[in-house]
């Protein structure tokens, strides 16, 4: 109710009212329903690192060619009803950034940057390929302290020499 309350989410009785609101014919949606559960049904009782042709995200193999390894819910059916939402890409965590020490500070090459220290989203590499979910506020707390103690320690080294 919340969705569809705000116009985020619309009901169809079929899949024939989908693909009418679409503007495709509702056989492409059949079709299309079809080759998905074939491939499904393929996936079925595949090993963990998965089977079939094409690679597969993030690892592994599948008989899909978009890489996906795993289908729920099915089969689909033009028959069946469907809550549709558009869906927009976002940035909501970023997987790369500066190098940085285990005491926060940037990396150069195969040196440092004196006194320039990263922590949280702008520091890539340390959750490798793929992050396990709302380990982002780890990033910021655990490293957002190391950053900030080593750049204190670095002013006040910097403060006793002058």
């Amino acid at each position: 109710k919340h969705y569809m309350g705000r116009g985020l989410m619309k009901f169809y009785k079929t899949g024939a009212d989908l693909a009418e609101e679409m503007g495709v014919d509702p056989s492409v949606v059949k079709q299309t329903f079809e080759e998905y559960n074939e491939v499904a049904k393929k996936m079925e009782g595949a090993p963990a690192e998965g089977a079939g042709e094409y690679d597969a995200y993030p690892s592994g193999k599948s008989h899909d060619k978009w890489g996906k390894k795993f289908f729920h819910n099915l089969p689909l059916d033009i028959n069946d009803s469907f809550h549709v939402a558009i869906v927009t890409p976002v940035i909501h965590y970023t997987m790369g950034g500066v190098a940085i020490t285990d005491d926060a500070t940037v990396k150069k090459g195969d040196g440092v940057i004196p006194g320039l220290y990263a922590a949280g989203e702008v520091a890539g590499g340390i959750h490798g390929e793929n992050r396990l979910g709302g380990s982002s506020l780890l990033d910021c707390v655990v490293y957002g302290r190391v950053a900030g103690r080593s750049a204190t320690r670095y002013l006040l080294q910097q403060n006793i020499k002058a």
